[in-house]
């Protein structure tokens, strides 16, 4: 079920993309991706790690923290989250971009949707409710096709309105989670505010983690626009437009398997060999799909992205490594060392800005796909050593 709401969102996301670059070209394309880029950079950041502290304390049947304690938090940390994105907004408006008002204020709007809707599903999954998040995930889905669909046909399809459909989706889906029974009720802020400190303290490592995997991750599409511009982007989101997508296998049986060993139900060592049969069924379907992919992208996208092709080998050549880290962060997740998350994210982020920053300038979107090849290979070595310690420490391995 956690595997088929990704694919879910997988689904609607390569919707969302495959209309808004055959309509807008790769210039339109880049300014969304750049404006989901700012969305979850700030989101990771004003979050403070608790989506993750959040589900680990919720998964933990002796944990005296509820769904209340994690989403009243995240309902106080939203002025943080607004002042972040303006301020982002407001430096490329000023540098390289020159967004638009509306586009700037949409980007705005689908920040703090992305950020309520990542708590009401870390409190969904933190509950083992893993059904009502993809019943009400594929609904929302629908609507945001048909939306979509309807804006294109009337010729309303443009930047702003794609960026607001998201965040107009994003954010009733997220009310619609948390308004479940016994998800979120208000008991005053003496109640809610007890636990707020044990999530921020717990959530410090996940957020340095979470926010040096995006740098990893994402970072490459900001210095991507300020030294080539939107087309670029555009050009290198539609290479990554599949591996990202198949991103959900990892990420889906991951969760599900971390979750397993975190409330008891298997070993460590049933939780190992289920993350090393994923990764080996990730590069069988990853292979496939870069195989079919090369040949037919500038015929589902359109020749102007052609050249996303070359760039396509090579990234998911690094989603393979990527898989490996994956499954390293599901051992610490599974068997409780959450504080432990974010240090070989720290080490691949400062390794990937590194990398992109000396490479991007130099070679463009080739530069940013040798990157992140070099870049997730670094992180998922530091992963494995660093997994293998944490569970010595606990008396595990």
């Amino acid at each position: 079920m956690v595997l088929s709401a990704r694919i879910i969102n997988a689904v609607v996301g390569m919707v969302f993309v495959l209309l808004t670059a055959r309509h807008l070209g790769p210039t339109g394309r880049g300014e969304i991706a750049v404006a989901f880029v700012v969305a979850y950079i700030t989101c990771n950041i004003a979050g403070l790690g608790t989506y993750t502290s959040g589900r680990v304390h919720l998964l933990d049947r002796d944990s005296e923290v509820n769904a209340s304690d994690v989403f009243s938090l995240t309902l106080a940390l939203v002025p943080l989250q607004v002042m972040l994105t303006a301020s982002v907004v407001s430096v490329l408006s000023r540098s390289w971009l020159h967004l638009p008002f509306g586009f700037s204020l949409s980007v705005v709007g689908l920040s703090v949707a992305t950020m309520l809707l990542r708590s009401a599903v870390a409190i969904l999954y933190g509950l083992r409710r893993y059904r009502v998040v993809m019943v009400a995930e594929l609904v929302v889905a629908v609507g945001k096709v048909v939306v979509l669909t309807v804006l294109l046909v009337r010729g309303y399809l443009t930047a702003t309105s794609a960026v607001i459909t998201m965040a107009v989706g994003s954010a009733f889906l997220g009310a619609l989670l948390v308004g479940r029974p016994g998800v979120f009720h208000w008991v005053g802020w003496t109640e809610l505010t007890t636990h707020w400190r044990l999530l921020v303290v717990d959530g410090v490592s996940p957020m340095l983690g979470a926010v040096s995997h995006f740098a990893t991750l994402r970072l490459d599409r900001l210095i991507l626009v300020a030294t080539a511009g939107a087309y670029s982007v555009g050009i290198y989101t539609i290479a990554l437009a599949i591996p990202e997508m198949l991103r959900i296998i990892p990420q889906g049986f991951g969760q599900v398997i971390a979750d397993r060993g975190r409330s008891g139900t298997d070993s460590v060592s049933v939780v190992r060999l289920r993350g090393r049969l994923v990764v080996i069924g990730h590069i069988a379907t990853l292979a496939i799909a870069a195989t079919i992919g090369f040949v037919f992208l500038p015929f589902v996208f359109g020749e102007g992205f052609a050249e996303a092709r070359g760039v396509l080998v090579i990234v998911t050549v690094a989603e393979l490594f990527l898989s490996i880290h994956l499954m390293q962060q599901v051992l610490l997740v599974g068997f409780s060392r959450h504080r432990g998350i974010g240090v070989p994210q720290v080490v691949g982020g400062v390794v990937m800005v590194a990398l992109n920053f000396v490479m991007i300038p130099t070679w463009g979107i080739f530069g940013a796909a040798w990157a992140c090849l070099i870049g997730y290979g670094a992180l998922a070595g530091t992963s494995v050593l660093w997994t293998h310690r944490e569970l010595k420490l606990v008396g595990v391995l």
